[in-house]
């Protein structure tokens, strides 16, 4: 499927889903991340920026992760996913900042879910620096563990509600929303919904979580629904990153 059909498809699932989450202009900073807690976004962490670390960003391996149904069925935009939730060599974000790479970007972003801060690093950049593939970094205030919460690989540049609202999909004809897990060191499903044969088939697969505190609430959607979700989803605003140095 043609890059433009899938974000028209993403804005007809997602207008619904994010509807939810207050979507509005994407929050990213040059500063050290703000952080998050629950649903609501909290003020700025502040964090001493410590020497530049030579070890370069970690790489994580393509993997798909299941999603409460067999894989042959579903294929989520996660990926990487036996490193998911793993504590990494790096002692805060800045360390991260600065392994990034000039063929890399990083950028500094509010996820919902739990109170760390988070940095996003792309694999690559395109033209308008923005990225498919993008690794999320988390740190908990007064720690100095940073870890690896996850890697998305999606079919378009990702997307950041401001609430602090993941959006991604899949070439699979997935389209999802993420946000933290309760302890803040993994990527978790907010939102899925599956197609079946492309964007204009029907709905397969289908649930939502109103937090990460929750399980999920399985729903049957419908091509009516795509269609009342159109209308507000196109204005989420994708993530965008700032080069790396390295």
């Amino acid at each position: 499927m043609k890059k433009r059909g899938v974000q028209l498809a993403t804005g007809l699932i997602f207008a619904g889903m994010v509807a939810m989450t207050g979507c509005g202009s994407a929050q990213t900073t040059g500063a050290e991340a703000p952080e998050t807690t629950g649903v609501e976004t909290e003020a700025p962490a502040t964090e001493v920026a410590e020497p530049e670390a030579e070890a370069p960003a970690a790489e994580l391996s393509v993997d798909t992760e299941s999603v409460d149904v067999p894989m042959e069925e579903n294929e989520s935009a996660l990926s990487g996913s036996t490193q998911t939730g793993t504590l990494t060599k790096f002692k805060n974000l800045k360390e991260v900042e600065h392994s990034v790479t000039k063929n890399q970007g990083y950028a500094y972003v509010n996820v919902q879910g739990a109170n760390v801060s988070v940095i996003a690093v792309a694999d690559s950049l395109d033209g308008r620096n923005t990225a498919e593939t993008v690794t999320f970094y988390t740190k908990k205030s007064g720690e100095d563990k940073v870890y690896c919460a996850g890697k998305l690989a999606a079919h378009d540049p990702l997307q950041l509600t401001d609430r602090g609202v993941i959006i991604a999909n899949s070439q699979h004809f997935t389209f999802e929303t993420y946000f933290l897990s309760t302890d803040g060191r993994s990527l978790e499903h907010k939102d899925y919904i599956e197609l079946a044969n492309g964007q204009s088939g029907k709905v397969i697969h289908s649930y939502r979580r109103s937090s990460n505190k929750v399980s999920n609430e399985y729903y049957n959607g419908t091509q009516q629904d795509l269609q009342n979700y159109y209308n507000d989803s196109v204005n989420v605003p994708e993530i965008v990153f700032t080069r790396g140095t390295k």
